[in-house]
């Protein structure tokens, strides 16, 4: 065991779970069937999209908790711990358990040379079957059409969050082939759920619909009558997505009813999004806008503030693979602040990287070593800022941050 144990720490990395992506799907469909097609008759809603995927999923697992129904859920990234991506009924695997099925995989299916998310789904399923699950969550890391959650054969269900341009290293530089890839998992018979999205989006799933004889269900915003345990004028459009999913699921007799909507919508949790941190008695935000279009979300969000006019002070980490000139451009504005940090453990963007950026006022910019030495420095000025600050740019930074504000409660 000492061996797996040295494999699922390892997995635990950000970095190495990057490093090792190769979409495809018969690496996992040889893994499953070896495994006894773990799950194999189980309805599934796939969650796809770039944005809003984990939220869509919180209102769902929050909704089937309250009905009192038997499910499993995997997502991915985790925050803190990947225990976190295999839940059933609101409860992550045990750390003893998933490192048993870890090791399990990793011992059998070495010849199929599976990636760390694939090895994760493979987990998933099998706990799932083991515990007898009547119904899945399954939200699809990267793509679609390749992605490994799409191995999974009865996905009648597909709900869809926000399109738009990221991950274009693997699945293409315009929102067009971004899309395909995305909808290559609608099937004959499939219903099909989203919010309005880009025009072009529009058209594409429409398409998609239409060619493979599939139903799809265009949602308005969530009616004001319900409370949303989420934060974010954004999560209306979730909300009314995973809404749209569970009216899907009553059409397939699961019979949730109105009550049990109305309360998990209201107590629906996912930590690390618009979340307010108390360190050290002052208020920081923090929020996972890895992306352009969640960049544009937190930007709307932040015309809601108070004191957003007198300024924020963004301490800001981007991947090297993100385009930092879009998230900049949407999230600075007059009076800001970037306290720019590196994600920790992976390649970040620098000062230095961003002098090519003409259409931005680097005066107000500092670059700090480490997240932390950015937060001393806001400790340091002679008044906290008007507004909190805004932690983001990264899940991992957040999830860095959160782990640094919780050793500091010890």
């Amino acid at each position: 065991m000492k061996n797996a144990n040295l494999k699922t720490f390892e997995l635990l990395s950000p970095k190495y779970e990057r490093d090792n992506i190769k979409l495809g799907l018969s690496r996992i469909k040889k893994a499953l069937q070896k495994l006894g097609n773990p799950c194999e008759n189980i309805p599934a809603i796939q969650i796809i999209g770039t944005n809003g995927k984990g939220s869509i999923a919180a209102y769902l697992e929050s909704i089937l908790f309250e009905a009192e129904r038997n499910f499993g859920v995997t997502t991915s990234p985790h925050l803190l711990d990947v225990c976190e991506r295999i839940r059933v009924n609101k409860k992550n695997i045990k750390k003893t358990d998933f490192e048993k099925i870890y090791g399990l995989v990793e011992k059998n299916f070495s010849a199929f040379e599976l990636t760390p998310f694939e090895k994760i789904i493979c987990c998933a399923l099998n706990f799932f079957d083991n515990k007898k699950v009547e119904l899945l969550i399954l939200e699809a890391g990267l793509g679609g059409r390749l992605d490994a959650t799409t191995a999974h054969k009865s996905r009648p269900i597909i709900a869809i969050g926000n399109i738009g341009l990221d991950h274009k290293e693997f699945l293409g530089d315009t929102i067009e082939k971004i899309a395909k890839e995305k909808l290559a998992v609608i099937e004959k018979n499939s219903v099909v759920i989203s919010f309005n999205q880009n025009i072009e989006v529009e058209k594409l799933i429409n398409k998609k619909v239409e060619e493979v004889g599939a139903e799809i269900i265009w949602k308005d915003s969530i009616s004001n009558s319900y409370e949303l345990g989420l934060k974010g004028i954004f999560q209306q459009q979730n909300a009314s997505v995973a809404l749209g999913a569970i009216e899907a699921l009553n059409k397939l007799g699961f019979n949730i009813k109105e009550k049990h909507i109305s309360e998990g919508l209201k107590k629906a949790v996912w930590k690390g999004r618009l979340e307010i941190i108390n360190y050290f008695n002052k208020e920081i935000l923090v929020d996972c806008a890895h992306n352009y279009p969640a960049a544009k979300a937190l930007s709307n969000e932040r015309s809601n503030w108070e004191n957003e006019d007198k300024g924020i002070y963004w301490i800001l980490g981007v991947q090297k693979q993100k385009d930092i000139c879009a998230i900049l451009k949407t999230l600075l504005k007059k009076n800001d602040h970037l306290l720019l940090v590196p994600v920790p453990n992976q390649p970040s963007w620098q000062l230095n990287d961003l002098s090519q950026i003409k259409e931005i006022d680097f005066q107000k910019t500092i670059e700090f070593k480490t997240f932390e030495l950015a937060i001393e420095y806001l400790f340091s000025l002679e008044k906290w800022p008007p507004n909190h600050p805004v932690l983001t740019g990264s899940i991992f930074l957040v999830a860095e941050f959160i782990n640094f504000v919780n050793k500091q409660k010890y």
